[in-house]
């Protein structure tokens, strides 16, 4: 004869709501497993499938070229040395970019430069934009050497000019029509880009002798640390206005000139900015979709 099973309501109730926690507690984790996963897949996706607005810091070593994509259009600004111009132009394939709608080039220094050639030949460009230089004909000319025979219309754009990339508006803050200025990084297009309550800035190689003279901007989401981090720009004053939480600096690994200085590194710590650099991190990805923003890299 079998005996008679214990009864215990009072374990098998504890052991019913323990297993229910557990259960409870994977299916949290399931989920934000699965909501990670898709976010990584989401920030793996080529550009045609993106949503929202996108900036690309393309690793070119010791040079610059940002990729920004939304609503289906595309816009370069620089497009980094000519060594590293194939790479450059596998990268825009790669993410799907078979025309450019805007390619803005910030100054005509062979490091931000130095690949027009290669991107306008291979892909094409509506049109390019260039800042005002020694005089307009100079920078019209310099700039018609670059596009050569395409269909690459030429135009050069001044503050206050804007432009629509989809949902996104580029405004220009730098430099003004027959501005004077005869150093080149100074010459630098300034880019305020908005998107859906996001404000990125874009500064080229602007020193401190010019900073001064923006307007006020106010405080930014991203910053393009200027001249890669060079102790003659990014000033204290300027960072305390901008005061960016992500601080993007585009350098390459040991090069000459020590970039990003020291000083400049502490400065951007100074007002709490996230700092990401291309020579330690490879390509950086700025995403911006439903007005949340993520930064990340190759690495």
């Amino acid at each position: 004869m079998t005996a008679p099973r214990s009864q215990n309501p009072s374990g098998r109730l504890w052991r019913r709501l323990l297993g229910g926690l557990l259960a409870a507690c994977l299916l949290l984790l399931l989920a934000a497993a699965l909501k990670q996963g898709a976010l990584a897949d989401l920030l793996r996706r080529p550009l045609k499938h993106q949503a929202g607005f996108a900036m690309h810091m393309i690793d070119v070593g010791q040079g610059q070229a940002l990729l920004l994509t939304c609503g289906g259009q595309t816009a370069m600004v620089d497009t980094g040395p000519a060594d590293t111009s194939r790479q450059v132009v596998n990268y825009l394939l790669k993410e799907g970019v078979r025309e450019l709608d805007y390619l803005f080039v910030t100054h005509p220094h062979s490091d931000h430069s130095g690949g027009v050639n290669r991107v306008v030949e291979t892909l094409g460009a509506r049109v390019l934009l260039i800042p005002e230089y020694l005089s307009e004909e100079a920078a019209l000319t310099t700039a018609g050497d670059w596009v050569g025979k395409t269909d690459t219309q030429i135009a050069v754009t001044r503050a206050d000019d804007r432009y629509t990339l989809g949902d996104a508006v580029i405004t220009v803050l730098h430099p003004e029509a027959g501005n004077g200025i005869d150093d080149m990084n100074d010459l630098s297009l300034v880019l305020l880009v908005e998107y859906a309550g996001r404000r990125l800035l874009i500064t080229g190689d602007l020193t401190e002798n010019v900073e001064p003279t923006l307007p006020e901007i106010g405080p930014v989401d991203v910053l393009q640390v200027a001249h890669h981090g060079s102790y003659t720009s990014s000033t204290k004053g300027f960072l305390e206005d901008v005061r960016p939480t992500y601080a993007l600096i585009s350098c390459g690994k040991n090069n000459e000139y020590g970039h990003p200085h020291n000083v400049v590194i502490a400065r951007l710590e100074d007002v709490g900015a996230r700092i990401y650099r291309t020579d330690e991190e490879g390509t950086l990805l700025v995403r911006i979709v439903e007005g949340q923003i993520a930064v990340t890299s190759e690495h």
